[in-house]
């Protein structure tokens, strides 16, 4: 406002110049002696008397004394008001108008532009310049219906008197439109729109206005092509970019959206998390998960993107993405003891049991499932999974892993989504447990009869050095003693004789 108040006090001080002067106002041109219906005579002059005195203010107007100018003024009106030709006392009550708007004292200044303007003695010009003003001043004062009235009346009477209407005209009656209650911003449409086309130099204000009102009528065919022009002249501003790039997300334009944010970020306009995960998504959504993944991290590392449980588990699954499992697994486990439930685990045990590393795969299901808070078909599958993790791990004769693996596969079977796998893998657990026992058994008749003939065999060589009377060798006695340590078992059983002597 205080760039307003300014510019109404060079046109006030110009004016009351030309009075002052005891020069005669200029004739209007033909177009506006059509429309001028209000004012006295075709030129007026000041009172020399009263000139000398406005010319002494406008001195001190020129220095900002403001207060001595308003000192002198209110001396004036008050001695000679009543005695004041009407011209005299409205070129009076307009300059002080304008040193109480310089003092900020608006409702002051208001009152001795209407006063000046309800004389009707000054220029049509003029008459319409102090509409405007006091429409300026109710902006000022937040009367914003009446700066409403004010604007549109004043901009009527200059068009109809082929008067150019300022561009911020235009803006203070969208801005009215817009701060009145309730807000009416397709009212505000027309005029932003103007103010935009009659500024001689883009203007940010009345970019912003016509931007925030396409916004609110959801007008984004309009809002697209303002957008572009704004970042262009103003690059430096990443509301405008990220805007632009919700303002095509809207309509489809995907890349278009995900290239504006690529380059905004590029020109260190990203600093929030939220700007900066919405352009990792774009990665993602573009085949592009590699990259993603890098930026996350990267800026993870630099702290402006928190390590969360929910950001974790979308950097772990963006590196899966990127087929980078080595990398995705730590973040995921990292994600998983941040939770209180098991479901991360229970992803990380999936992920663990993919790549092949059974044991830590069925230590994270296990985990998932002591932890629960999972639904009960992710609570069936982890059973599941827990059981080919263990089953994995299984050698050819961990019986005790089989075992282990076959307690999990029954617990899944509670659970209707993992029952008819489970079931499969038990009956392949039995059949591989029932083939373990009967290769056993084979394994150990067949031990049985070997330790049978060798344990004759040792009778029949102990009987013939009887008969030979001839000591056995220390070799002899030592593969007969390793025979009899290997069939202990059964002499012990009483299945084999143990040898005589």
């Amino acid at each position: 406002m205080t760039k307003m108040r300014w510019n109404k006090l060079k046109v006030f001080c110009a004016a009351a110049a030309l009075a002052m002067a005891g020069v005669a106002a200029p004739a209007p041109a033909i177009a506006q002696v059509q429309c001028d219906d209000e004012g006295g005579g075709p030129s007026k002059t000041l009172n020399p008397r009263i000139a000398t005195v406005l010319q002494e203010v406008f001195d001190m107007m020129q220095a900002e004394q403001y207060q001595e100018a308003l000192a002198r003024l209110n001396e004036l009106i008050a001695n000679r008001g009543g005695s004041m030709a009407a011209f005299d006392r409205a070129t009076s009550y307009e300059l002080r108008g304008s040193v109480k708007a310089s003092l900020e004292d608006f409702r002051g200044a208001q009152r001795d532009f209407q006063t000046a303007l309800d004389l009707n003695q000054l220029p049509a010009a003029r008459n319409n310049q102090l509409r405007y003003f006091i429409a300026q001043i109710h902006f000022q004062l937040e009367d914003f219906q009446s700066a409403i009235r004010g604007l549109n009346a004043w901009i009527e009477r200059a068009r109809a008197c082929d008067q150019p209407v300022d561009a911020n005209a235009y803006y203070l009656l969208a801005a009215a439109y817009i701060q009145a209650q309730p807000p009416n911003f397709r009212a505000a449409l027309r005029p932003a729109e103007q103010a935009k086309a009659a500024s001689t130099e883009p203007r940010k204000s009345h970019y912003d206005l016509l931007n925030l009102i396409y916004s609110e009528l959801d007008d984004v065919n309009k809002r697209i092509p303002l957008l572009e022009e704004m970042v262009n002249l103003w690059p430096g501003d990443k509301g405008y970019w990220t805007q632009l790039s919700g303002a095509y997300n809207i309509t489809g334009r995907d890349k278009d959206a995900f290239a504006v944010l690529e380059v905004a970020y590029r020109a260190g306009l990203l600093t929030s998390e939220s700007e900066m995960k919405t352009l990792i998504q774009y990665y993602s959504f573009f085949n592009n998960p590699f990259r993603g993944a890098k930026l996350m991290e990267r800026e993870m590392n630099a702290g402006t993107i928190k390590r969360t449980q929910d950001n974790l588990v979308l950097l772990s699954q963006l590196w899966s993405q990127a087929r980078e499992h080595k990398r995705s697994i730590p973040i995921l486990r990292e994600a998983a003891g941040q939770s209180s439930t098991g479901k991360l685990s229970y992803q990380l045990g999936m992920v663990l049991l993919a790549d092949e590393q059974y044991a830590p795969s069925a230590r994270a299901l296990e985990s998932a499932l002591n932890k629960g808070g999972m639904t009960r078909k992710d609570t069936g599958d982890a059973w599941l999974l827990l059981g080919t993790a263990r089953f994995s791990q299984a050698g050819p004769e961990d019986t005790e892993v089989w075992a282990s693996a076959r307690r999990a596969f029954v617990n899944a079977q509670r659970y209707e989504g993992a029952r008819r796998r489970a079931t499969e893998w038990i009956a392949y657990i039995d059949a591989v447990a029932d083939t373990y026992r009967r290769a056993k058994e084979l394994e150990r008749r067949q031990e049985i009869e070997r330790c049978q003939a060798d344990i004759e065999r040792i009778e029949t060589q102990r009987r013939i050095r009887e008969l030979r009377v001839q000591p056995a060798t220390a070799e002899e006695l030592a593969q007969e003693q390793e025979i009899i340590d290997r069939c202990a078992p059964f002499i012990e059983e009483g299945i084999v004789a143990a040898p005589s002597g």
